[in-house]
Parts: structure tokens; sequence; C-alpha cells
């Protein structure tokens, strides 16, 4: 009977031997997971975009940069990537020639990104951040007797959230008669209507010969889709005007905070620690 329990004694010795073994390189794993470190100055910006008569003449996009410098595996480290989380395929680079990645953004929204790592042993190590990117619009039109009708997309170039705030300054000015003579006032209305057609915001004013008249709104939560900014000259009226819409959309700032990379300054404290 002894026998038969030393057998088994020795049974559970091999098996606990062998889970420690288990154990063991499941934390060697571990001891060779990539340490993800990635820095970044900034994480929200805004897009500028400008019209005259109608027609784009510019588009500045916004342009994030992420350094994984630091990044570290136990093996060779192969590529870094960047999802920006705007519908475009993963930006990757390779870990051997550089640890910066530029990412531009030209579409406005708040985008899900993730940041990777990948070694030569295909261990890999991601992280996700939240980008902000806030549009801004300048619209301008000259001596005109029927004002375009501003199209204004509240759509975000994502399934994420719709903005927080449209908001509109716009300023219609009444210019004075080039030949010198007393011009008339001229009534003008403005009007923002959803994509429904549903008016949003609206204001009527006279302006004065030489004149001009603002109006400042805002919609909080707007629609996803187009908006329509329209001016309109009552009925008659034989004036022109001067445009300028200033608009702006912009969203919750939930962004992730920045990660600058340390200075001098700050390696020597932690040093010093």
């Amino acid at each position: 009977m002894s026998g038969a329990w030393k057998a088994l004694g020795f049974s559970l010795l091999m098996v606990l031997s062998s889970l420690s073994g288990c154990l063991g390189s499941e934390e060697k794993e571990e001891e060779n997971a990539i340490d993800l470190v990635v820095h970044y100055d900034s994480t929200s910006g805004t897009i500028q975009q400008s019209f005259i008569g109608g027609s784009q003449i510019s588009l500045s996009g916004v342009t994030l940069n992420f350094d994984f410098a630091r990044t570290t595996s136990d093996f060779d480290l192969a590529t870094f990537s960047i999802e920006p989380g705007d519908g475009r395929s993963p930006i990757t680079v390779n870990a051997g020639e550089t640890a910066n990645i530029d990412v531009e953004y030209e579409l406005h929204g708040l985008f899900s990104v993730i940041l990777s790592a990948t070694d030569v042993e295909d261990n890999s190590e991601n992280m996700t951040l939240i980008v902000r990117i806030d549009k801004h619009m300048e619209w301008t039109e000259q001596n005109s007797a029927e004002p375009d009708v501003m199209p204004i997309n509240t759509e975000p170039d994502n399934e994420g959230p719709v903005p927080k705030t449209l908001q509109i300054l716009s300023t219609i000015e009444n210019p004075e008669n080039f030949q010198g003579l007393a011009g008339s006032p001229v009534t003008i209305t403005w009007e923002l209507t959803d994509p429904n057609e549903v008016s949003k915001g609206i204001k009527s004013e006279q302006i004065a010969d030489g004149q001009d008249a603002v109006w400042d709104f805002s919609l909080a939560y707007p629609e996803r889709g187009i908006h329509d900014l329209s001016v309109t000259l009552e009925q008659g009226a034989d004036e022109r005007v001067n445009v300028n819409h200033v608009i702006d959309i912009l969203y919750e700032e939930n962004e992730s905070e920045i990660n600058p990379f340390p200075t001098g300054n700050e390696n020597s404290d932690t040093e010093s620690e």
C-alpha cells in the first residue's frame, strides 16, 4: 500500500512540476512583451477651409506626429503602425528605418486611433487614443444681389458622435455706392435649415448704406447631414451686399491627454530621484 502512495505522490509531483514549467513559460513570455511607449505633442486640431464666390480656394488639414523612439522589446522591433480611425488603412513603417509617423486629417470628427508595435517574433502591443478634429470655414462673396446658399456638412467623417456645436458668425455689408451717390438701405434675412429643411434659426435686419449687420448664432448638437445657410434680400431690392460667413464645427473636448517627449531637464530630475 505504501508503494501505491509513493507512486501517487510521484505522479502529483510530476504534474506540479509540469504546471510550474508552464507558468514559468508564461512569465517569460510576459517578460518578453513589448513595452509600447509613444510620445505626441497634440491629439487635436482644426481643419481650415476657405471659399470665395462659392468655390473652394484652400483647404489645410491637421498633421499629428507620433514618436515610437522609446518603444522597446527583448527582440528586434519590426514595425510601428497607426490606424487613423477615419476609414483609412493603417499607416505602417519599418522600425529599423524610422520611429516617427505623421498622420494628416482632412476630415472632422472624434477618431479612435490605434497605435501598435510588432517585433521580429510577431509579438505585438497596442494602445488606443481619442483624437479630436474640428473644422473652421470662411465663405466670402462680393457685390451680390442674390448670395449663394452655403452648405454646411455636420456629418462626422466616421461613425462617431455628432458635433457639440455648429457656430455661425455672419457679417453682411451694404457697401456705399461707388459713384458717390447716396445708396438705399436693404433688409436681409439669414436662415439656417437642417437636413430635413426645418428652420433652426432665422433673423432679419435692415442695413443702412455703408453699414453692416452681424448674426451670431449657435446650434447645439446639430443633426447629421447638410445644413443650408442662406441670405436673402428683400424682394425688389435694388442693392448688392458683401457676405462673410465664419463657420466652426466643434466637438466635445474628449481627446486623449498629450504625452510630449521628455526634455533633458525632466530626464535629469528622474535620474536624481
